[in-house]
């Protein structure tokens, strides 16, 4: 991947994590939104490899402690790991147009939440509790059906594509 493609990946990424910070607001279920910054992430993992979703990560996990009242670190904490444990299977995993995008942000999700949950746990019982109850379930849904769709979308992208040396592995 060039520069160019990494640093694409991350203002995506970023851009991403402002537009549900703010316009996605309105289009909540049950106190859920999809996670379009965490389905980016991880499509990104895997073209970028560890190293540079680790950065990737950091940069949209902190942007989104910024525009949230999370504790700062807190997402900065979880998309960084996120996006490092992604980025780990770069060229290792094939993917289909459905079903691998669908598994792969399926766990992604879930180690989200708990990742989430452990942090919080820790640092702020009280709100532990409530993780894991219907809006986990329906973001989990939200972002399964919408990783299909993204994928194909960020596919569309020349820049984002590996270059012709690195191939498609």
């Amino acid at each position: 991947m060039n520069q160019a493609g990494f640093v694409f990946h991350t203002l995506l990424i970023a851009l991403s994590v402002i537009l549900q910070s703010t316009l996605l607001r309105g289009m909540v279920i049950r106190g859920a939104t999809p996670d379009i910054a965490l389905i980016i992430l991880v499509f990104s993992a895997h073209h970028l490899g560890e190293f540079r979703s680790l950065f990737s990560g950091f940069i949209s996990g902190l942007i989104e402690d910024f525009l949230s009242l999370s504790p700062l670190g807190f997402h900065a904490f979880l998309k960084t790991l996120i996006g490092y444990l992604n980025g780990l299977f770069k060229g290792k995993i094939f993917f289909d147009p459905i079903f691998i995008p669908m598994i792969v942000v399926l766990i992604a999700t879930t180690i989200k939440a708990g990742l989430g949950f452990l942090l919080l746990s820790l640092f702020n019982p009280a709100q532990a509790a409530g993780i894991f109850q219907i809006s986990f379930w329906i973001e989990l849904g939200m972002n399964v059906v919408l990783a299909p769709f993204i994928f194909a979308l960020l596919k569309l992208f020349r820049i984002l594509r590996p270059t012709e040396k690195e191939g498609y592995r």
